[in-house]
Protein backbone atom coordinates (compact mmCIF):
# COMPACT_ATOMS: atom_id res chain seq x y z
CA UNK A 1 0.00 0.00 0.00
CA UNK A 2 2.98 2.43 -0.57
CA UNK A 3 2.03 5.78 -1.85
CA UNK A 4 -0.99 5.68 -0.39
CA UNK A 5 -1.81 8.85 1.84
CA UNK A 6 -2.41 8.16 5.49
CA UNK A 7 -5.79 10.09 6.92
CA UNK A 8 -4.71 10.08 10.40
CA UNK A 9 -2.40 8.19 13.03
CA UNK A 10 -2.37 4.51 13.55
CA UNK A 11 -3.33 2.43 16.12
CA UNK A 12 -1.17 0.37 17.74
CA UNK A 13 -2.20 -3.09 19.00
CA UNK A 14 -0.14 -5.17 21.42
CA UNK A 15 -0.94 -9.28 21.62
CA UNK A 16 -0.41 -11.28 24.58
CA UNK A 17 -1.57 -15.35 24.27
CA UNK A 18 -2.27 -15.30 27.62
CA UNK A 19 -4.73 -12.25 27.26
CA UNK A 20 -6.85 -13.97 24.59
CA UNK A 21 -9.88 -16.03 24.37
CA UNK A 22 -8.17 -19.75 23.61
CA UNK A 23 -9.29 -21.11 20.55
CA UNK A 24 -6.70 -23.55 20.13
CA UNK A 25 -6.60 -27.29 20.32
CA UNK A 26 -6.35 -28.37 23.54
CA UNK A 27 -3.16 -26.74 25.13
CA UNK A 28 -1.34 -26.43 22.07
CA UNK A 29 -2.02 -22.08 22.76
CA UNK A 30 -1.50 -21.18 18.95
CA UNK A 31 -4.76 -19.25 18.44
CA UNK A 32 -7.28 -17.51 20.21
CA UNK A 33 -9.31 -13.75 19.87
CA UNK A 34 -8.81 -10.58 21.11
CA UNK A 35 -11.92 -8.77 21.67
CA UNK A 36 -11.24 -4.85 21.20
CA UNK A 37 -12.64 -2.64 24.10
CA UNK A 38 -13.55 0.05 21.24
CA UNK A 39 -14.15 -0.88 17.93
CA UNK A 40 -11.88 0.69 14.99
CA UNK A 41 -13.57 2.35 12.17
CA UNK A 42 -13.10 3.54 9.15
CA UNK A 43 -15.18 6.13 7.36
CA UNK A 44 -16.33 6.10 3.45
CA UNK A 45 -13.29 7.61 1.89
CA UNK A 46 -10.98 5.42 4.08
CA UNK A 47 -9.31 2.04 3.80
CA UNK A 48 -7.32 0.26 6.44
CA UNK A 49 -4.39 -1.47 6.58
CA UNK A 50 -2.78 -4.03 8.64
CA UNK A 51 1.00 -5.08 9.70
CA UNK A 52 3.12 -7.51 11.91
CA UNK A 53 5.67 -5.37 13.22
CA UNK A 54 7.13 -7.66 15.29
CA UNK A 55 6.51 -11.04 16.96
CA UNK A 56 8.36 -12.96 19.90
CA UNK A 57 7.91 -16.56 19.40
CA UNK A 58 9.04 -19.22 22.19
CA UNK A 59 10.65 -22.06 20.49
CA UNK A 60 8.85 -24.39 22.61
CA UNK A 61 7.65 -26.48 19.79
CA UNK A 62 8.99 -30.34 18.73
CA UNK A 63 10.43 -30.77 15.64
CA UNK A 64 9.01 -34.69 15.99
CA UNK A 65 5.85 -35.20 17.16
CA UNK A 66 2.92 -37.24 17.34
CA UNK A 67 1.35 -33.74 16.45
CA UNK A 68 3.63 -33.24 13.10
CA UNK A 69 2.88 -36.70 12.27
CA UNK A 70 6.45 -37.92 11.74
CA UNK A 71 7.95 -39.98 14.87
CA UNK A 72 7.76 -42.99 13.47
CA UNK A 73 10.48 -45.38 12.13
CA UNK A 74 9.05 -49.10 10.35
CA UNK A 75 11.81 -52.04 9.83
CA UNK A 76 11.94 -55.72 9.85
CA UNK A 77 14.91 -58.38 10.00
CA UNK A 78 15.20 -61.38 8.95
CA UNK A 79 12.45 -64.01 10.44
CA UNK A 80 10.15 -61.13 10.88
CA UNK A 81 6.92 -61.91 9.14
CA UNK A 82 6.03 -58.08 8.61
CA UNK A 83 7.65 -54.65 9.32
CA UNK A 84 7.74 -53.52 13.27
CA UNK A 85 6.29 -49.60 13.36
CA UNK A 86 8.38 -47.67 16.31
CA UNK A 87 7.29 -44.74 18.17
CA UNK A 88 9.76 -42.20 18.88
CA UNK A 89 9.08 -40.42 22.02
CA UNK A 90 7.86 -36.52 20.60
CA UNK A 91 10.58 -34.12 21.66
CA UNK A 92 12.93 -30.86 19.97
CA UNK A 93 16.01 -33.54 18.80
CA UNK A 94 19.01 -32.76 16.99
CA UNK A 95 20.51 -35.26 14.43
CA UNK A 96 22.85 -37.39 17.35
CA UNK A 97 20.27 -36.69 19.27
CA UNK A 98 17.72 -38.67 17.44
CA UNK A 99 20.10 -41.36 16.42
CA UNK A 100 20.58 -42.09 19.65
CA UNK A 101 17.24 -42.58 20.23
CA UNK A 102 16.30 -44.70 17.37
CA UNK A 103 19.05 -47.10 17.87
CA UNK A 104 17.53 -47.82 21.36
CA UNK A 105 14.59 -48.68 19.48
CA UNK A 106 16.13 -50.55 17.37
CA UNK A 107 18.49 -52.67 19.88
CA UNK A 108 15.33 -52.96 22.33
CA UNK A 109 12.96 -54.58 19.49
CA UNK A 110 15.22 -56.72 17.45
CA UNK A 111 14.46 -60.18 16.42
CA UNK A 112 18.13 -61.57 16.03
CA UNK A 113 19.66 -59.63 19.03
CA UNK A 114 21.66 -57.81 17.00
CA UNK A 115 22.63 -53.93 17.48
CA UNK A 116 22.90 -51.10 14.98
CA UNK A 117 25.21 -47.90 14.43
CA UNK A 118 24.80 -44.59 13.28
CA UNK A 119 27.03 -42.54 11.86
CA UNK A 120 26.73 -39.00 11.37
CA UNK A 121 28.93 -37.13 8.99
CA UNK A 122 29.03 -33.69 9.31
CA UNK A 123 30.85 -32.34 6.10
CA UNK A 124 27.80 -34.10 3.90
CA UNK A 125 25.19 -33.66 6.34
CA UNK A 126 24.32 -37.21 5.44
CA UNK A 127 24.11 -40.53 8.10
CA UNK A 128 24.95 -44.35 7.52
CA UNK A 129 23.13 -47.13 9.30
CA UNK A 130 24.65 -50.69 10.12
CA UNK A 131 23.80 -53.75 11.81
CA UNK A 132 26.00 -56.25 13.91
CA UNK A 133 25.39 -58.90 12.10
CA UNK A 134 25.78 -59.24 7.81
CA UNK A 135 23.97 -62.46 7.36
CA UNK A 136 21.09 -60.40 9.12
CA UNK A 137 19.04 -58.37 6.72
CA UNK A 138 17.38 -55.46 7.77
CA UNK A 139 15.01 -53.52 5.64
CA UNK A 140 13.83 -50.00 6.34
CA UNK A 141 10.47 -48.77 5.37
CA UNK A 142 10.57 -44.98 4.60
CA UNK A 143 6.85 -44.66 2.84
CA UNK A 144 4.82 -44.69 5.76
CA UNK A 145 3.24 -41.77 6.66
CA UNK A 146 4.22 -40.96 9.31
CA UNK A 147 8.11 -41.57 8.82
CA UNK A 148 10.73 -40.08 10.23
CA UNK A 149 12.91 -40.31 7.05
CA UNK A 150 13.79 -36.81 6.42
CA UNK A 151 15.37 -35.97 9.80
CA UNK A 152 17.53 -39.54 8.77
CA UNK A 153 18.11 -37.69 5.23
CA UNK A 154 16.32 -40.57 3.10
CA UNK A 155 14.19 -40.42 0.21
CA UNK A 156 10.06 -41.90 0.08
CA UNK A 157 11.61 -45.70 -0.35
CA UNK A 158 12.65 -48.45 1.12
CA UNK A 159 16.41 -49.35 1.91
CA UNK A 160 18.32 -52.47 2.82
CA UNK A 161 21.11 -53.28 4.91
CA UNK A 162 22.56 -56.34 3.35
CA UNK A 163 26.60 -55.62 4.01
CA UNK A 164 28.39 -54.00 5.92
CA UNK A 165 28.30 -51.00 4.53
CA UNK A 166 25.01 -50.70 5.71
CA UNK A 167 22.46 -47.99 4.05
CA UNK A 168 23.44 -44.02 3.75
CA UNK A 169 21.14 -41.20 3.14
CA UNK A 170 20.50 -40.40 -0.10
CA UNK A 171 19.18 -36.26 0.47
CA UNK A 172 20.68 -34.59 3.07
CA UNK A 173 19.15 -34.19 6.67
CA UNK A 174 16.54 -31.96 8.19
CA UNK A 175 16.00 -31.71 11.30
CA UNK A 176 13.38 -29.53 10.80
CA UNK A 177 11.23 -31.93 8.52
CA UNK A 178 10.62 -28.82 6.66
CA UNK A 179 8.99 -26.94 9.69
CA UNK A 180 11.48 -24.27 9.23
CA UNK A 181 9.16 -21.33 9.26
CA UNK A 182 5.81 -20.49 10.80
CA UNK A 183 2.90 -18.66 9.48
CA UNK A 184 1.52 -15.70 11.57
CA UNK A 185 -2.60 -15.47 10.34
CA UNK A 186 -5.61 -13.39 10.85
CA UNK A 187 -7.99 -15.45 9.76
CA UNK A 188 -11.37 -12.74 10.39
CA UNK A 189 -9.16 -9.89 8.90
CA UNK A 190 -10.14 -10.82 4.97
CA UNK A 191 -8.11 -9.29 2.02
CA UNK A 192 -7.26 -10.77 -1.68
CA UNK A 193 -3.56 -9.75 -1.68
CA UNK A 194 -1.27 -12.84 -0.35
CA UNK A 195 -1.44 -16.09 -2.44
CA UNK A 196 -0.08 -19.19 -0.62
CA UNK A 197 2.09 -21.48 -3.08
CA UNK A 198 0.47 -24.56 -1.04
CA UNK A 199 -2.35 -24.17 -2.62
CA UNK A 200 -2.43 -20.81 -4.98
CA UNK A 201 -4.97 -19.33 -3.31
CA UNK A 202 -5.63 -16.38 -1.36
CA UNK A 203 -4.23 -16.64 2.08
CA UNK A 204 -4.92 -15.03 5.87
CA UNK A 205 -1.10 -14.81 6.11
CA UNK A 206 0.07 -11.64 7.41
CA UNK A 207 3.39 -12.91 8.36
CA UNK A 208 5.85 -15.92 7.72
CA UNK A 209 8.17 -16.29 10.26
CA UNK A 210 11.82 -18.20 9.90
CA UNK A 211 12.16 -20.70 12.78
CA UNK A 212 15.92 -19.85 14.57
CA UNK A 213 16.96 -23.37 15.50
CA UNK A 214 17.94 -22.75 19.00
CA UNK A 215 15.69 -24.89 21.04
CA UNK A 216 13.78 -24.00 24.43
CA UNK A 217 14.39 -20.18 24.20
CA UNK A 218 12.63 -17.27 22.99
CA UNK A 219 13.59 -15.40 19.09
CA UNK A 220 12.02 -11.98 18.12
CA UNK A 221 10.77 -11.41 14.38
CA UNK A 222 11.35 -8.19 13.43
CA UNK A 223 10.91 -7.73 9.68
CA UNK A 224 12.74 -4.98 8.13
CA UNK A 225 9.64 -4.18 5.87
CA UNK A 226 6.40 -5.29 7.11
CA UNK A 227 3.86 -5.82 4.65
CA UNK A 228 0.81 -4.05 5.12
CA UNK A 229 -2.40 -5.69 4.43
CA UNK A 230 -5.15 -4.18 2.99
CA UNK A 231 -8.26 -5.12 4.22
CA UNK A 232 -11.71 -5.28 2.72
CA UNK A 233 -13.66 -4.37 5.85
CA UNK A 234 -14.16 -0.86 7.48
CA UNK A 235 -14.36 -2.14 10.84
CA UNK A 236 -12.59 -4.15 13.15
CA UNK A 237 -14.67 -5.28 16.43
CA UNK A 238 -12.28 -8.77 17.01
CA UNK A 239 -8.80 -10.02 15.93
CA UNK A 240 -8.68 -13.70 15.69
CA UNK A 241 -5.09 -14.94 15.50
CA UNK A 242 -3.76 -18.34 14.28
CA UNK A 243 -0.36 -19.66 14.24
CA UNK A 244 0.40 -22.97 12.17
CA UNK A 245 3.41 -24.19 10.02
CA UNK A 246 3.11 -23.77 5.68
CA UNK A 247 -0.37 -25.82 5.36
CA UNK A 248 -2.77 -23.81 7.73
CA UNK A 249 -4.25 -27.28 9.41
CA UNK A 250 -0.95 -27.91 10.76
CA UNK A 251 -1.44 -26.45 14.01
CA UNK A 252 1.99 -25.18 16.25
CA UNK A 253 1.88 -26.56 19.05
CA UNK A 254 3.85 -24.37 21.91
CA UNK A 255 3.50 -26.91 24.93
CA UNK A 256 1.48 -24.01 26.54
CA UNK A 257 4.81 -21.74 25.68
CA UNK A 258 3.48 -17.53 25.66
CA UNK A 259 3.78 -15.45 22.56
CA UNK A 260 3.35 -11.89 21.79
CA UNK A 261 3.02 -9.82 18.87
CA UNK A 262 2.34 -6.08 17.59
CA UNK A 263 0.11 -4.89 14.98
CA UNK A 264 -0.44 -1.44 13.32
CA UNK A 265 -3.50 -0.52 11.55
CA UNK A 266 -3.79 2.25 9.67
CA UNK A 267 -6.11 4.51 7.96
CA UNK A 268 -5.54 4.91 4.73
CA UNK A 269 -7.50 7.56 1.82
CA UNK A 270 -8.83 5.79 -0.99
CA UNK A 271 -7.37 6.18 -4.36
CA UNK A 272 -9.17 8.73 -6.98
CA UNK A 273 -12.63 8.21 -4.39
CA UNK A 274 -13.38 11.82 -4.05
CA UNK A 275 -13.40 11.64 -8.05
CA UNK A 276 -15.09 8.60 -8.89
CA UNK A 277 -17.74 10.71 -6.65
CA UNK A 278 -17.59 13.63 -8.43
CA UNK A 279 -17.99 11.55 -11.14
CA UNK A 280 -20.68 10.19 -10.43
CA UNK A 281 -21.97 13.17 -9.10
CA UNK A 282 -21.66 14.80 -12.66
CA UNK A 283 -23.33 12.18 -14.20
CA UNK A 284 -26.08 12.06 -12.22
CA UNK A 285 -26.97 15.84 -12.59
CA UNK A 286 -26.71 15.74 -16.51
CA UNK A 287 -29.20 12.53 -16.67
CA UNK A 288 -31.64 14.87 -14.65
CA UNK A 289 -31.29 17.80 -16.55
CA UNK A 290 -31.90 15.88 -19.14
CA UNK A 291 -35.19 14.86 -17.88
CA UNK A 292 -36.24 18.13 -16.78
CA UNK A 293 -34.84 19.28 -20.15
CA UNK A 294 -37.18 16.30 -21.69
CA UNK A 295 -40.64 17.14 -19.36
CA UNK A 296 -40.65 20.92 -20.45
CA UNK A 297 -40.26 20.08 -24.15
CA UNK A 298 -43.52 18.00 -23.63
CA UNK A 299 -45.10 21.03 -21.67
CA UNK A 300 -44.15 23.27 -24.14
CA UNK A 301 -45.41 21.14 -26.96
CA UNK A 302 -48.50 20.55 -25.36
CA UNK A 303 -48.90 23.98 -23.96
CA UNK A 304 -48.55 25.11 -28.15
CA UNK A 305 -51.14 22.17 -29.24
CA UNK A 306 -53.55 23.55 -26.39
CA UNK A 307 -53.07 27.28 -28.06
CA UNK A 308 -53.47 26.35 -31.42
CA UNK A 309 -56.79 23.61 -30.77
CA UNK A 310 -58.15 27.13 -28.82
CA UNK A 311 -57.44 29.13 -31.96
CA UNK A 312 -59.06 27.02 -34.25
CA UNK A 313 -62.12 26.28 -32.33
CA UNK A 314 -62.50 30.09 -31.96
CA UNK A 315 -62.24 31.35 -35.71
CA UNK A 316 -64.70 28.41 -36.37
CA UNK A 317 -67.42 30.02 -33.82
CA UNK A 318 -67.02 33.08 -35.29
CA UNK A 319 -67.41 31.99 -38.79
CA UNK A 320 -70.82 30.30 -38.18
CA UNK A 321 -72.35 33.52 -36.14
CA UNK A 322 -71.07 35.84 -39.28
CA UNK A 323 -72.97 33.40 -41.61
CA UNK A 324 -76.33 33.57 -39.47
Amino acid sequence: MSGLKKTRGDVFITIRSRDLISTSIGDFNNSGRFNLFENIVATQNEMLGCELVSATIPNSFYNLSSNNQNNTISFKETNDPSYKILTIPSGSYDILELSTEIKTLLDTNSTNGITYTFTYNEITNQITITNSNINIITDFDFTTATTCRRFLGFTNSIKTINSLAGITSDRTIDITDTRNSIFIRLPNLTNNKIIESSNGKYSNCIAQVPVVLSRNTFFTFEPPRPFVMELAQKQINSIDILITYQEQENAVNFERADWEINLIISFFEIPHHNTRRKEEYNLSSMLEKKVREYQMKQINDLNKKNKLTDFVNANNLNIVKTNN
